[in-house]
């Protein structure tokens, strides 16, 4: 709770917390008030005496004024706090997730990579969406217990005794659920589970659409969606069976102690009918509330895991985040790894002692068998990664931690299935430069070899799909080339950037990779073939060792 607290008054502000506090206050008295004034509407009507003490004798025209004006503030209030509620709800959401990503999106490369995406997605999408249902059962529970409050401080006005005793039943009733509140918490526990599960299945079949067709899997590919889907949908109905028994028990018990109450007023302590009705309303209305701050206080405990999760994710992503970048100088004369070893979790080597210089201008490829390590050395050259032990030097001169995420900014990427953004050729190439000119894109896409934009309907503001699918696959590697091309790099990395594309695409881009020999520095990544073989300097990649081929 106090987590949820501190998240609430960071993201919403205390102020608007304090809002909302005020208005259901506000809300509360108005309603409490007008209970109380049942009393004098009824010795009007009857023409009796006024039988609360130091009541003012208004006439019944005054009183009914003073009653429509009480509903008439309580409506107004109730919108003003139910859009209060609203803005505190959303103003949680918007802040955990805009935070989330940001600590995602700043925490080292080893670790995020090591995480599981689709938990990640899970957490972003729905559990964050879960903690704003925290945010309004909390707004729920606050609303009804402020009102309660009110009434009782109306019973109190009219028979004290009779107030108290309904104090303590309500509180018994409230205390007799705590087991159930505490099983809603597990019952969400085990809901964010499911949320992750069923984003992983459905990551699953949806990236793997070609082969699961291929292979004729249509079917039991559906089966195992609609099971997961099931799971989830049982641990909902878990907590909505819950959830309906504990307000049946809730109403009944209400009822029955509502008639021992009534009866006592009437037999035992002489309650007169007057305040008997007026309790008889704030009884009615008490129950629903009383329901409903169980429903607010049991729905908080179930969501409430989702907030955890939120905030536990920030906490630990923060926890290795980059360093801020310092402005690292151009390369002058080379990028190099000095006795370079990286291990992946667990103690298995990727790099062993790499000892490697790329001199400036130069072509250099590094090709292996899969599982060598080459996409290691890419992170680490690239400066996503810093060694385990030894250095990685530019002209000579190690990195600082700041520096190497500043090196960042000198270094283009170009990876095996290239990213292309939903966009147009313009908005995907501006987003390596933003304040790139036409003629720089032009430029770009000609070193390239990517001339055939041109030919494109609508040009450089041609739509190319989502991921690039109004292109084919040598089309979208020579974008991608083109974009990191327009950044202007000390170091071009390919990373297996032709592995994928027909043979006629990747002549046109060892071409086009080739030209760039004297002006940019080029490491290539890759098994033999085309590009590989336009390099001047060429490395063999083996359990983690570089040997000069």
């Amino acid at each position: 709770m106090n987590r949820f607290l501190v998240s609430l008054l960071s993201y919403a502000g205390g102020k608007r917390v304090a809002g909302f506090v005020m208005l259901a206050a506000i809300a509360a008295a108005t309603e409490g008030f007008g209970l109380v004034l049942i009393v004098p509407l009824l010795a009007s009507l009857g023409g009796g005496e006024n039988l609360i003490p130091g009541f003012p004798d208004w006439s019944l025209g005054v009183l009914l004024a003073i009653f429509v004006g009480l509903v008439t503030l309580r409506a107004l209030v109730d919108a003003w706090r139910g859009l209060a509620a609203f803005d505190l709800q959303v103003r949680l959401v918007d802040g955990l997730r805009s935070e989330a990503v940001a600590a995602l999106l700043g925490a080292e490369w080893r670790v995020l990579a090591a995480m599981r995406q689709s938990a990640n997605r899970a957490l972003l999408i729905t559990s964050v969406d879960r903690a704003g249902e925290a945010v309004g059962h909390a707004t729920a529970f606050v609303r009804s217990l402020v009102a309660l409050l009110a009434l009782l401080v109306a019973g109190l006005f009219l028979s004290p005794p009779f107030a108290l005793s309904m104090l303590v039943a309500a509180a018994l009733a409230v205390a007799l659920f705590a087991g159930t509140r505490r099983t809603a918490r597990s019952l969400g526990e085990a809901l964010s589970v499911r949320y992750e599960q069923v984003y992983l299945r459905l990551e699953e079949t949806l990236s793997s659409i070609r082969i699961v067709k291929s292979y004729g899997r249509e079917a039991d590919e559906a089966v195992r969606v609609s099971v997961a889907f099931s799971d989830l949908r049982r641990a909902e109905r878990q907590y909505l069976r819950q959830s309906a028994f504990a307000r049946s028990v809730l109403q009944v018990a209400a009822a029955i102690l509502l008639a021992i109450f009534l009866w006592l007023a009437v037999e035992r302590w002489g309650v007169r009918p007057a305040h008997l009705i007026t309790f008889a309303a704030i009884a009615v209305r008490g129950i629903p509330l009383l329901e409903a701050l169980q429903e607010g206080w049991q729905g908080w405990n179930h969501a409430a895991p989702a907030i955890a999760e939120a905030q536990d994710l920030i906490a630990g992503v923060e926890a290795v985040a980059e360093m801020p970048a310092e402005a690292c100088p151009p390369m002058q004369e080379s990028i190099a790894l000095s006795s370079a070893s990286v291990s992946h979790a667990g103690g298995r080597a990727a790099l062993d002692g790499v000892t490697l210089s790329i001199p400036r201008g130069s072509i250099t490829a590094v090709e292996g068998p899969s599982g060598a390590g080459k996409s290691t050395l890419a992170d680490l050259l690239g400066g996503l990664i810093s060694p385990d032990t030894g250095q990685m030097l530019l002209d000579g001169r190690g990195f600082s931690p700041a520096q190497r995420h500043g090196w960042r900014a000198r270094v283009a990427y170009v990876q095996q299935e290239p990213v292309l953004f939903t966009g147009t050729v313009r908005s995907n190439l501006l987003w390596a430069k933003p304040d790139a000119s036409d003629a720089e894109c032009e430029r770009a896409l000609d070193r390239a070899a990517a001339r055939f934009v041109a030919d494109l309907p609508d040009g450089l503001d041609y739509q190319l799909g989502e991921g690039g699918r109004n292109l084919s696959g040598g089309e979208r590697h020579r974008i991608a080339l083109a974009r990191a091309l327009l950044r202007e790099p000390d170091l071009l990395i390919l990373d297996e950037a032709t592995s994928a594309v027909d043979p006629e695409s990747e002549r046109l881009i060892a071409g086009a990779v080739a030209a760039l020999a004297g002006s940019c520095t080029v490491l290539i990544i890759g098994h033999r073939g085309a590009l590989v073989d336009v390099a001047s300097l060429r490395f063999h990649l083996r359990g983690g060792r570089l040997q000069e081929a």
